[in-house]
């Protein structure tokens, strides 16, 4: 668009100087530098997935998660409702503020959590929730209810509430336990998943004195709700973990096509995090490259490499910032060891796998002392690295680049405009470069090159494909009035590109200092007009 303004600004002073004469008109030639880049491979994809070894060779280096499975899939508090029913079976005559009742001898000081899977937890420091209390009065006067979880602490001090209920009333109160650590070994410290409570119900020393009839008293409904953990202990039993089948997006390569690509080597570099403290023994039981257009799908073949794999157990590391030392295993698959190099020819865009787990396959051997910290967890990463040392007929890149021109009436006064690139190509390859007009409904209205006249010639190479000089080529686009037209229109632009790799089927090397220059010049033919 740059063209355009420079070439208004020149009519608005040809037309000052003019200005006192009749109207008048003349064809302008101008010839306009618009536009320079200097291009490599990483405009296509992205500078962040290339990085170069010590030789200058670039590789394509991507990683993906195949499984990160944390604390709250492993183990799942459930929110727990527990009813507390104090009514009298007679009439009784209270005065003010005097205990009632006290579950000192009851046998309701333990409320146990009823967690799934086998899991046994002794201890629990909560990262958000609450307690949500129902009172229901049927006393005519005030009741007080006084209650401690023995088993909750917060800075030392056990969690203790103490409300009022308004005779003949009903009330509903939250209460959050963010932050309270919670011993679940209940009261005679052998148990798990349970916790201590104490409470009595008095008459409210503010009330009056009246008769408590039979069936009247207080009723408490307590729910622990949304329970988040910061941290859990215990034993987490023998569970069956299973991940998949499922697939995880490369994100690589929907801009990018080729034909015969064949590589010199590959490799994926599997890491198993484990940050949980407990034992599992794993298996990736299957890894698909899967290439949607055309649809194909590769197995990778790498016989025992991924299976049966012994998981060791995380450590504490008394850092509450970063409180776990992970346990790291890494797995490298190439294609010295596995049809690696087949199972990324075919240029997935995703990767699938099936993997199973079993926690804790030798049992309670922590004695109730594994862990899990919150949003800690399980990891498996798929490190890929592609050397783009390299064969093929030819790679096919296509971009897209946004326009929008239309509220240029001054497109109307060009005759004709000639684009003409200067390319200056320092890679071992030709290209043929092709743009498409594309209006909003992204249909194609009109190209930009003649073919033929879009090649790019390939820089000066040896036998071994090894670059000793750079190669200038220059390509022309001719806009006629109907171009002009078509370029009104034009929302965006489609660059196809397709790389033709010379001196086949000897590799060739994609290194870092490769690159393309290309300077953009516009020569217009335009119609100016004066009084």
């Amino acid at each position: 668009m740059r063209f355009f303004y420079k070439l208004l600004i020149l009519v608005s002073i040809a037309s000052t100087f003019l200005s006192c004469r009749k109207e008048t008109s003349w064809d302008v030639d101008l010839a306009i530098p618009i536009a320079r880049s200097h291009l490599n491979i990483s405009n296509f994809f992205g500078d962040s997935i290339f990085q170069s070894d010590p030789s200058g060779l670039l590789h394509l280096a991507v990683s993906r998660d195949l499984i990160n499975y944390t604390m709250d899939s492993l183990v799942e508090l459930p929110d727990t409702t527990v009813t507390l029913n104090y009514v009298v079976p007679f009439s009784t005559s209270l005065s003010p503020g005097v205990q009632i009742f006290s579950n000192a001898s009851s046998n309701d000081k333990e409320i146990t959590f009823d967690v799934s899977n086998g899991v046994e937890l002794n201890k629990a420091i909560v990262r958000k929730g609450s307690l949500k209390i129902e009172y229901t009065n049927s006393y005519s006067q005030p009741l007080k209810f006084d209650y401690l979880i023995n088993s909750a602490t917060l800075w030392g001090n056990q969690l203790s509430i103490s409300q009022i209920v308004s005779g003949s009333s009903t009330l509903v109160k939250t209460y959050p336990l963010d932050g309270y650590q919670i011993n679940l070994t209940g009261l005679s410290g052998n148990k798990v998943n349970t916790l201590v409570q104490t409470y009595t119900i008095s008459t409210d020393a503010g009330g009056n004195s009246a008769t408590l009839q039979a069936g009247q008293g207080l009723l408490i409904k307590l729910t622990f709700e949304n329970i988040v953990p910061e941290y859990i202990q215990g034993y987490f039993g023998q569970q069956n973990l299973s991940f998949g089948p499922d697939s995880s997006s490369l994100g690589l390569l929907d801009n990018f096509s080729t034909s015969n690509l064949v590589l010199s080597q590959s490799s994926i570099n599997f890491r198993i995090i484990n940050e949980f403290g407990l034992e599992l023994s794993s298996s990736i039981n299957s890894l698909r490259s899967i290439k949607t257009n055309p649809p194909n799908t590769i197995a990778l073949n790498a016989g025992n490499q991924l299976q049966s794999i012994n998981v060791g157990r995380a450590g504490k590391t008394g850092n509450p910032s970063n409180p776990v030392f992970p346990w790291v295993k890494e797995i490298t698959i190439n294609s010295g060891n596995s049809n690696l190099n087949a199972f990324l020819q075919n240029l997935p865009n995703y990767l699938g796998y099936s993997v199973q787990a079993i926690v804790n396959p030798l049992g309670n051997i922590s004695a109730g002392n594994d862990f899990a910290f919150y949003g800690r967890g399980l990891k498996v990463i798929a490190d890929l690295d592609i050397p783009l040392q390299l064969s093929a007929d030819y790679f096919k890149l296509q971009n897209f680049s946004k326009v929008d021109l239309t509220q240029l009436k001054e497109l109307n006064d060009v005759n004709s405009c000639q684009i003409q690139v200067d390319v200056r190509n320092n890679y071992p390859f030709k290209a043929q470069i092709q743009g498409y007009m594309l209006n909003e409904n992204n249909e194609v209205i009109d190209s930009l090159f003649i073919p033929g006249q879009n090649i790019v010639e390939p820089a000066i190479t040896d036998a071994a494909n090894v670059v000793l000089n750079y190669k200038d080529s220059n390509l022309e686009a001719n806009f006629n009035k109907d171009k002009i037209e078509h370029l009104a229109q034009c929302k965006q632009i489609k660059f196809v590109s397709f790389m033709y790799l010379t001196n086949q089927p000897a590799p060739i090397k994609i290194k870092e200092d490769s690159y393309l220059d290309i300077i953009v010049h516009a020569n217009l033919n335009y119609n100016a007009k004066t009084k």
